[in-house]
């Protein structure tokens, strides 16, 4: 009797061992499913911020001109975030082309990817719009200043800037030839850009940045809406 007793009971004890193994290694592969979703969403977040683009202008395209050759349109730029115009100006450039310059910085990857306050999305300072028959020097102006800062408005991201921020434009030209010293300061790259198109009556173009890039211009209307 005893001996059925001790065989039952250490049925039991291997029964129940199989069960708490059974009840780990669903745990476990529960754990590793939470742990592989968790990082797939932790990856997708970042990479949404990396690739992101913001749209930061837009160039209404009123008349185009082929002789002499002509560009006339009006730039809008907007408050961060928002399609709030903050700057709008009248443009009539000489060419067949138009090139928006601007000022770009770029931050690096791990900034753009952990979403940091000033640092995670480039930035920019629009400069001035002109046409591919005139020196860039002779196009027009897309922003201005005031006398308490040397941050141009448009490009101030706090309202009391930080000793960064205002180093970040007034030494722009510092980084962009010296990549130790951007380095230091997280910067990947500071350059001047300039996308162009040969535009279109009708047509309103977009000016987007992207968090982890440089700046681009598109279409922002379909082909059939700008066709006469």
């Amino acid at each position: 009797m005893k001996r059925r007793f001790g065989l039952g009971a250490l049925a039991l004890l291997a029964i129940a061992g199989l069960f708490g193994y059974w009840l780990w290694k669903n745990g476990e592969k529960d754990r590793t499913i939470a742990e592989q979703r968790r990082v797939i969403a932790e990856l997708g977040v970042k990479l949404d911020r990396a690739f992101a683009a913001e749209l930061v202008g837009d160039l209404r395209v009123d008349v185009v001109r082929a002789e002499p050759p002509t560009i006339e349109g009006t730039f809008y730029q907007y408050a961060p975030g928002t399609e709030t115009p903050v700057f709008k100006r009248r443009v009539q450039l000489a060419g067949h082309e138009v090139y928006i310059d601007a000022l770009v910085v770029t931050f690096e990857r791990k900034f753009v990817e952990a979403g940091d306050g000033l640092r995670g999305k480039s930035l920019l300072l629009f400069r001035r719009a002109f046409g591919d028959l005139q020196k860039p020097v002779d196009g027009t102006p897309l922003f201005r200043t005031d006398d308490t800062t040397s941050i141009p408005e448009v490009a101030q991201v706090d309202p009391m800037p930080s000793e960064f921020e205002r180093n970040l434009w007034a030494r722009f030209w510092d980084y962009a030839n010296d990549p130790r010293r951007a380095a230091e300061d997280g910067i990947r790259v500071a350059q001047g850009e300039a996308p162009h198109i040969k535009p279109v009556p009708g047509q309103v173009y977009k000016l987007t940045l992207r968090s982890a890039g440089g700046l681009e211009i598109s279409p922002r209307l379909p082909a059939a809406v700008t066709k006469p």
